[in-house]
């Protein structure tokens, strides 16, 4: 495993890599998530160029300029301009959470550029009705005023406290936490490990697509699809696939026991499904 870094036109994108070289599997972790969480599938794919990335204001990648904030649709720019200015072609996304449904957005809009689409705990969008429009750009706009005053103050991390409330409000387990938050930390200038990720990313967002609109989006998708569920995941993709698999031209389902992060637990079962899945004619 190595670090990697790339720098797009607003500043250094960074994560990890295999090192190896071939056909380019990019990796996009989860919401407040970051390369750490993916790079347990790296042994799987020796054969690959497996790169997995911090998004913007995650792990050591650049944050957004002061008045800018994360809106999903900005994340698929960021991804658009790493694969553009590299000139991949035919890459296979490999996505958890909300990198999953990043995955399959960018698939929709650039499909020229995708061959394959991984989906790790995550069956499209996040939908809300038209009518909840009001409170949720209210919503939004509350929150980032309240984010304003800490972009710039730096906050002192305690490790094993960060653990145990990110085991408190999720079911990952405390090493896989560990593994996912000091990615997520720096050193200042007095050695004190501080958060390097940007607490912009804790706002809310302006406005969720509607059903109607993701349904638009992944309709365009082209490639095949594959969704990996867990048993035991707030997701309950086992539930939302059978609703919306018509959206997909061509899709698949595999669930796994275990939570949200589940591909952190059995990271060889759930590349040895990925690997048939890719390698399929």
């Amino acid at each position: 495993m190595q670090e990697w870094q790339f720098t797009l036109s607003q500043g250094a994108l960074h994560g990890l890599t295999n090192g190896q070289s071939g056909r380019v599997i990019l990796g996009i972790h989860g919401f407040l998530d970051n390369a750490a969480s993916l790079a347990c599938l790296f042994p799987y794919f020796d054969d690959y160029q497996f790169i997995a990335i911090d998004l913007p204001g995650h792990g050591k990648s650049f944050h957004r300029s002061a008045g800018a904030h994360y809106n999903q649709f900005d994340f698929v720019q960021d991804i658009h301009e790493l694969i553009e200015a590299n000139d991949w072609r035919d890459v296979i996304l490999v996505g958890h959470s909300l990198g999953g449904i990043l995955s399959t957005l960018y698939a929709g809009v650039f499909p020229e550029r995708v061959a394959k689409v991984v989906s790790i705990d995550a069956c499209g969008p996040l939908t809300l009705e038209a009518d909840t429009s009001v409170s949720q750009v209210r919503d939004s706009v509350i929150s980032r005023l309240a984010k304003q005053t800490s972009t710039t103050r730096l906050r002192e991390v305690d490790v094993q406290a960060a653990v145990s409330a990110r085991c408190k409000i999720s079911d990952i387990n405390a090493e896989h936490a560990e593994t996912i938050i000091l990615r997520n930390t720096v050193r200042d200038e007095n050695g004190k490990l501080v958060w390097g990720s940007d607490p912009r990313l804790r706002t809310k967002s302006t406005l969720r697509l509607t059903e109607s609109q993701a349904q638009n989006l992944m309709e365009a998708i082209p490639c095949p699809v594959w969704f990996g569920g867990a048993t035991d995941s707030f997701k309950h993709l086992e539930t939302i696939y059978p609703n919306r698999k018509k959206w997909w031209k061509n899709s698949q389902l595999e669930l796994f026991s275990g939570g949200h992060h589940f591909h952190m637990v059995n990271p060889s079962a759930v590349s040895t499904s990925i690997r048939c899945f890719v390698e399929e004619m």
